[in-house]
C-alpha cells in the first residue's frame, strides 16, 4: 500500500511539474519584439525658427525693448538737456543746487521706471513662453498618441546637433510646425495682474 501511494504521488507529481511547465510556455514573458521601440524625431530648434507663434514671441520681444529703449532715450536726452542747461545758466549756487537735486531724483526715478519696465516684461514673455511650450507639449503628446509612438527624440539641444542621423520618415516636426500654427495663429503678451 505504501509503494502503491508513492506511485500515485510520483505520477500526480509528474503531472504538477508537466502543468506548471505547460503554463510558463503558454504564459511566457512577451518576446523582444514586443518591447521595440516606435520612435519619432524633432527638431525643437527648427520648431522654435518657423513656427508662427514662436516667431511672433521674438517679434513681440524685439518691438517691446524698442519701444522701452525708446522711451528711455527721450527720457534721458530730456535730462541731460536739462543738466546742460543749469551748467549753461547763470543762477545762485543755491538754486543749481535745488535743480540738481531734481535732476538726480529724475535720474532715479528713471532707473526704477527701467527696472520695472524691464521686470514686467520679463515676466510677460515668461508667461508666454511657459503658455507656448505647454501648448507644444500637448501637440507632441497627441500626435505620439495618434501615431502610436513610444519614444520621442530631440535631433537638438540647444542648437547642436543631438542625432548624427534620423530616417527622415521618423520626423514629425513639420506636423508639429503645423499644428501649432493652426492653434495659435496669433499670439499677444498676457495682462499682468497688480
Amino acid at each position: 500500500m505504501n509503494n502503491h501511494l508513492t506511485r500515485i504521488l510520483f505520477i500526480i507529481s509528474c503531472f504538477v511539474v508537466l502543468g506548471l511547465w505547460g503554463i510558463y510556455y503558454l504564459v511566457s514573458p512577451p518576446s523582444v519584439e514586443a518591447f521595440v521601440a516606435r520612435v519619432a524625431v524633432i527638431d525643437s530648434v527648427r520648431i522654435k525658427t518657423q513656427s508662427v507663434p514662436f516667431i511672433t514671441v521674438r517679434q513681440l520681444l524685439e518691438e517691446q525693448h524698442a519701444k522701452a529703449h525708446q522711451e528711455i532715450l527721450e527720457q534721458e536726452r530730456s535730462i541731460r538737456q536739462q543738466d546742460e542747461e543749469l551748467r549753461k545758466g547763470t543762477i545762485s549756487n543755491q538754486e543749481k543746487h535745488k535743480k540738481k537735486q531734481a535732476l538726480d531724483k529724475k535720474v532715479t526715478e528713471l532707473q526704477q521706471s527701467v527696472q520695472k519696465k524691464q521686470d514686467k516684461l520679463t515676466k510677460q514673455f515668461a508667461l508666454l513662453t511657459e503658455r507656448l511650450e505647454t501648448e507644444l507639449n500637448e501637440i507632441i503628446a497627441k500626435i505620439v498618441k495618434e501615431l502610436g509612438f513610444n519614444l520621442v527624440l530631440n535631433t537638438t539641444i540647444q542648437e547642436t546637433k543631438a542625432i548624427l542621423y534620423a530616417d527622415p520618415a521618423l520626423d514629425i516636426t513639420n506636423e508639429i510646425i503645423k499644428r501649432l500654427d493652426k492653434k495659435m495663429p496669433t499670439v499677444t503678451l498676457p495682462p499682468l495682474e497688480s
